[in-house]
């Protein structure tokens, strides 16, 4: 398939582009002009330069297209703080990318949400969340995530587009250009230098989801017709901020005590993952093992950079 992809270049988007190429699709990047298109340019057909903001991108960019993944999210206007900027950025400019893909007859049409749709979890739930549980966000991030997804079921049941979307967890792997956004990067880097790490220094926790699986799952999302009209939750482990830490500590021989453990309680709610794994055939099933060879990776990663 011709598969158009917006955020690209960015960490899911590079990933998810080397996937999809890897699964015999054509990829069509939406890059902004600041943006670099080095790690991707070998794989990509055809880039569109623009913003999302711009309306005016939209038709060329879903030109030809059999498939679209809409995986950009504009940060800078989330992190204004101006709420209107970031409702015409990315609730408005994700509506009118369905609206171009309407108009050009594309016939599939993946959406990269997020667990942050969820933050009021309700009692009949019984702390197990699956994809029937009401959207109740507790960040402007998931609120704005949240207002598009009902257009992609109106877009599904009223105009036949195999709409999809994907709600993965905190997403952790290496970036290979911005080395230091690299999730827990600053837990393991403490260890490297000697640092004491405590859940005073690095408090909390999360659920997590390695990037390979999210994009494999944006792969499956437009190549299976039966993930048409549903979401699918993309978590595969929960852990504290200080487990990161810990796994770096045991990998490199840290002196005992440079990493205290948050022994806190654990999450009282978890994501059903069950639809990713019977649909998309994502297993979704890394683990501990999975963040300690992250963790592995990472710090061969910080060697090199260093050295």
């Amino acid at each position: 398939m011709r598969v158009s992809l917006t955020g690209a270049t960015g960490f899911i988007g590079a990933f998810a582009a080397r996937a999809l190429a890897r699964a015999g699709h054509e990829v069509t990047a939406l890059a902004r002009p600041s943006s670099s298109t080095s790690t991707i340019k070998d794989i990509v057909t055809r880039f569109v330069t623009g913003d999302q903001r711009d309306p005016g991108i939209w038709a060329e960019f879903v030109r030809d297209s059999d498939a679209v993944v809409h995986n950009a999210h504009d940060w800078d206007a989330l992190r204004s703080g101006d709420v209107v900027r970031q409702v015409e950025a990315n609730v408005l400019g994700s509506v009118r990318l369905l609206e171009a893909v309407r108009q050009a007859g594309v016939e599939r049409f993946c959406f990269v949400s997020s667990v942050a749709t969820h933050h009021d979890i309700r009692p009949r739930w019984a702390g197990v969340i699956d994809e029937d549980h009401p959207l109740r966000p507790g960040s402007l991030y998931g609120a704005s995530k949240a207002a598009v997804e009902p257009f992609l079921w109106w877009m599904h049941h009223e105009h036949g587009v195999r709409t999809t979307a994907l709600r993965p967890a905190g997403v952790y792997g290496v970036e290979p250009v911005r080395l230091t956004r690299s999730l827990g990067y600053r837990a393991v880097k403490d260890v490297l230098d000697g640092v004491p790490v405590t859940p005073e220094t690095h408090p909390g926790g999360g659920k997590f989801v390695h990037v390979e699986d999210v994009a494999l799952a944006i792969v499956r999302s437009i190549e299976r017709d039966e993930a048409a009209g549903r979401a699918f939750n993309l978590a595969d482990c929960y852990a504290k901020r200080t487990r990161f830490a810990e796994h770096a500590a045991a990998i490199v021989g840290a002196r005992d005590g440079l990493v205290t453990p948050d022994t806190g309680p654990p999450a009282s709610n978890r994501f059903s993952t069950d639809a990713a794994r019977e649909v998309l055939g994502v297993s979704l099933d890394r683990g501990d093992e999975g963040l300690r060879g992250y963790v592995a990776e990472l710090i061969g990663a910080i060697r090199e950079r260093k050295s």
